[in-house]
């Protein structure tokens, strides 16, 4: 089964077991992660943030050229878990949210 791309352009939408969120000037990386997965898991809020460090979403802004001063930012896109889930930061700014299960099926 092929899914249509979807744009990211709500602040956090399901969309067949995923979430999308946006990250940019108005809202950080790491709000945009720990509200998409506490969303996609049901799961508080303070639970998700308890299990990433602020360091990691810190590090991928700079890395996608969020900070002033940076000469060239990078593009692409970086994937990790968290929560059980598979957390996909763009640099475009859209974070997808997908449970680690649906993610290992469309691999296989």
């Amino acid at each position: 089964m092929t899914r249509e791309p979807r744009p990211a352009d709500e602040s956090t939408a399901p969309w067949h077991d995923r979430r999308l969120a946006r990250w940019d000037d108005e809202s950080s990386l790491y709000e945009a992660v720990t509200d998409a997965v506490s969303s996609a898991t049901g799961t508080a809020r303070s639970t998700v943030a308890s299990q990433y460090d602020r360091a990691h979403a810190i590090a991928l802004s700079r890395l996608f050229g969020e900070t002033e001063g940076t000469a060239t930012p990078s593009t692409g896109v970086v994937k990790f878990v968290l929560s059980e889930c598979v957390v996909s930061v763009h640099s475009s700014g859209r974070v997808s949210v997908s449970p680690v299960d649906e993610t290992a099926a469309a691999d296989a």
